[in-house]
């Protein structure tokens, strides 16, 4: 797995739970949101 990648994309993520500000658990939704950047890059296929 390519951490360079997903480190690239981690503004994805930030992104999406900015949305969630109010949501008092943060850091929570950062670390799924990671976690799913994580899968997704693992199962990418260039094809």
């Amino acid at each position: 797995m390519d951490f360079d990648m997903i480190l690239d994309y981690e503004w994805i993520v930030r992104s999406v739970i900015k949305k969630f500000s109010g949501y008092s658990d943060y850091e929570d939704l950062y670390q799924v949101g990671m976690m799913a950047l994580m899968k997704a890059c693992k199962n990418y296929k260039e094809s």
